[in-house]
């Protein structure tokens, strides 16, 4: 997220106790695992799409280890977003619903990380 890095750079830049600080290095890193961790389960619902798509015969199960592994990963949060309405039609819209709301946690968790910097 490019604001972070603005951010620390001109708090860096400002000097003062808390630019070489631990609590401020903590907090840094802690908002790049939070992005690493929410670009991660983008990345793994994603694929879990794309073989979605590849194992149409299998009655909805994976066959492929690969594919059941990502199903077990992103299982948690498809099945917390299925819980609300997510079809129109023949459409499932929750992998959608579900990547705007890891991008929007992911966002919201950095930008208080940052207030706390």
């Amino acid at each position: 997220m490019p604001f972070l890095q603005d951010l620390f750079k001109q708090l860096r830049l400002l000097g003062g106790w808390f630019s070489d600080s631990i609590p401020f290095v903590v907090i840094y890193y802690l908002a790049q695992v939070v992005i690493i961790f929410g670009n991660l389960m983008t990345y793994a619902i994603i694929g879990r799409i794309l073989f979605s798509w590849f194992s149409m015969g299998s009655y909805g199960r994976p066959t492929n280890r690969f594919a059941q592994i990502l199903n077990d990963i992103t299982d948690p949060v498809m099945n917390l977003v299925k819980k609300i309405p997510h079809t129109v039609g023949m459409l499932d819209l929750s992998p959608m619903i579900a990547l705007i709301g890891i991008d929007l946690i992911t966002q919201l968790v950095v930008f208080l990380l940052s207030k706390i910097a």
